[in-house]
Formats: structure tokens, C-alpha cells, sequence
């Protein structure tokens, strides 16, 4: 992952596909990593890494391979939920962002209250839970997620 290529903000919600398909089908949320604004043709299901800081100092992802992010392990998936482990990479920014050094924490994510917002069907809650070191500063905690005006908003 080429962490200066991301989108200043990365979303931690999720689109399925537009609400005005038949309600007999049940749309599967999404947890999309957006490059540009939402469609129907840029979701991404089941993100590889979920980047919520403008400056991509801080993100979540799997392990480290070489000098990149690991990919998120989802190993569940449905209309109710979604399930990972991986880590949160924080940058000390020492002696600046770019040249800081990362530390992970181990997590597991869990995205799940699927309402529609908008036009779109997404998660819209994220619990983190630290399983084993943990930031100083950090606790277990729960974002709320939401889509208004062409934006995914975080708390």
C-alpha cells in the first residue's frame, strides 16, 4: 500500500448499492475505500485497510510485509455484520510525519448497524478492540459512522 496515495479521507462506512433496487433482495453493506466520490461502481467490499486520519498517519490494516500494510482479515461478512483483525498503524511523525516510524497495535474490527443513509445502505457503527498491546492514549472504542452531502463522516 502506498500510504501517500490515499485519499485524505478514506471511509469507514459502507455502500451496498442503491436503496431503490426491489426491497424483496437484501443488499450486503460494504465498507468502501473511496478514490474519488461513491457509485455504484466504486465500492470496495471488505477494504483492505481503512485510513480515518488526513495524513494517512494513522490507519488500520494487516500486518507489515516488507515496507507496506498487510491487508485486513475479514472473516465475516454479511447484511447484519463484518468481522476483522489486523493492526492500528500509528506514526510517531519523529522527526516528521514522513519520515516517522509506525508502531501496531493489534485490533478487531467489528462494522455492523446497516441503516440507509441517503441513498446508500451502510455500516454505521465501527468498534475497535485492542487485543493485545495498546496505544498509551488509546481505549477499546465504537465511531459512528454516516453519509451526508457526498461525504462519509466519522462520530
Amino acid at each position: 500500500m502506498n500510504f501517500r496515495n490515499k485519499s485524505a479521507l478514506v471511509a469507514i462506512a459502507g455502500l451496498a448499492s442503491a436503496v431503490a433496487a426491489s426491497a424483496a433482495i437484501a443488499a450486503t453493506p460494504t465498507m468502501p475505500a473511496y478514490y474519488g466520490p461513491p457509485s455504484k461502481n466504486n465500492p470496495i467490499a471488505k477494504p483492505p485497510d481503512i485510513v480515518y486520519s488526513g495524513d494517512g498517519s494513522e490507519f488500520f490494516a494487516g500486518p507489515q510485509h516488507r515496507r507496506t500494510s498487510g491487508k485486513l482479515n475479514w472473516t465475516t461478512w454479511n447484511g447484519s455484520e463484518g468481522l476483522a483483525s489486523g493492526y492500528q498503524w500509528i506514526n510517531n511523525c519523529s522527526p516528521s510525519c514522513a519520515n516517522g516510524k509506525f508502531s501496531l497495535y493489534p485490533v478487531n474490527l467489528k462494522v455492523y448497524r446497516p441503516e440507509k443513509e441517503s441513498k446508500y445502505f451502510i455500516f454505521t457503527r465501527l468498534k475497535v478492540t485492542y487485543t493485545g498491546k495498546k496505544p498509551d492514549h488509546k481505549s477499546n472504542f465504537t465511531w459512528t459512522l454516516s453519509y451526508t452531502r457526498g461525504f462519509f463522516q466519522i462520530g
